[in-house]
């Protein structure tokens, strides 16, 4: 018997949602109120409910934020600690669907998405654990304000500011794709890996984010699968402090460090580096003649992450 026989369906109580979704914020209330505005008449006589989840906001968020318990199909929890991945996996251990949904608390769902969720997660096999959905960019309304207009960023800047924007629906495990900003894991597959790194996630400012890309890195050498689908789609709102060099250059360095955070080897850990001392010198000479279909900058950073938080002091 291989390792994906052995795997069965969990069994969801009478009553109990198919898909739990979740949006952590933090100091993003007006955000939340526009995503929850536009989620909710979607979720009347759906199998799902919603939970928000306070990370921590400033005061004058905090008290937009309590508005939400009054909304019916809503729950409202309060962390007083910040950080992304904790705001999760708050949500998570909260609700009871066989699916987990991540939305960003800046993404707002097309109508239509929660009865396409549905749809495609029924779909999913057992094996499958991770379900993709799109993410398409709100770009600031006044592009020409802006340090990197959108027709100059390439695949690795898209990616970096969480567009994911494919046709299609297919497995996706070899190559997988999807962002947190609209992504579905199995709820049993979340409990056998003891919910989200609460190291790896965003805290504040700290643009280390990635929890959720490590999950499905584990899950997946778990032996699961990952599916994506083009049929539930989410508008993602990019601010235009994300689209300068700056911002994305220090995103970046921290997907390095996020990265070097998934080996789980020593050695493993050096054979990357190796790798990576290699390239660097020429990507610091290409860099200079750098361009939206090479982005030469964006992968020098990334592998100066890396190193930096390997042999940099510990922290």
């Amino acid at each position: 018997m291989g390792m994906h026989d052995a795997k069965v369906a969990p069994k969801i109580s009478a009553g109990a949602p198919v898909i739990s979704i979740v949006i952590a914020t933090h100091n993003r209330s007006h955000d939340v109120l526009e995503n929850v505005d536009a989620l909710l008449p979607q979720c009347v006589g759906q199998p799902v409910e919603v939970i928000v989840i306070d990370s921590a906001s400033a005061p004058a968020h905090a008290a937009v934020l309590e508005s939400l318990k009054a909304r019916e199909g809503l729950s409202f929890i309060r962390l007083d600690e910040p950080g992304v991945a904790r705001a999760r996996n708050a949500g998570f251990e909260a609700g009871r669907g066989e699916w987990i949904a991540l939305l960003d608390d800046d993404a707002v769902p097309r109508p239509g998405w929660i009865e396409a969720a549905i749809t495609y997660a029924a779909r999913c096999d057992v094996q499958t654990a991770i379900l993709a959905g799109r993410v398409v960019p709100h770009w600031p309304d006044d592009a020409s304000s802006l340090e990197i207009p959108p027709s100059q960023l390439g695949p690795r800047a898209r990616l970096l500011l969480s567009v994911v924007d494919e046709d299609g629906f297919r497995d996706t495990t070899d190559h997988p794709i999807g962002v947190g900003a609209n992504l579905l894991f199995r709820r049993s597959a979340l409990e056998a890996h003891g919910g989200f790194d609460v190291k790896t996630g965003r805290v504040g400012s700290n643009l280390a984010s990635g929890e959720e890309a490590q999950m499905m890195t584990d899950l997946i050498g778990a032996g699961y699968r990952c599916w994506y689908a083009d049929a539930f789609v989410v508008d993602h709102k990019v601010h235009a402090g994300r689209l300068t060099r700056a911002w994305l250059t220090e995103r970046a360095r921290k997907e390095g460090e996020v990265e070097l955070r998934g080996l789980k080897t020593p050695g493993q850990k050096i054979a990357r580096a190796i790798k990576m001392l290699i390239a660097t010198p020429a990507l610091a000479v290409f860099q200079m003649l750098d361009g939206p279909d090479h982005e030469y900058y964006l992968r020098l950073n990334h592998n100066l992450g890396l190193l930096r938080k390997l042999f940099g002091p510990a922290s």
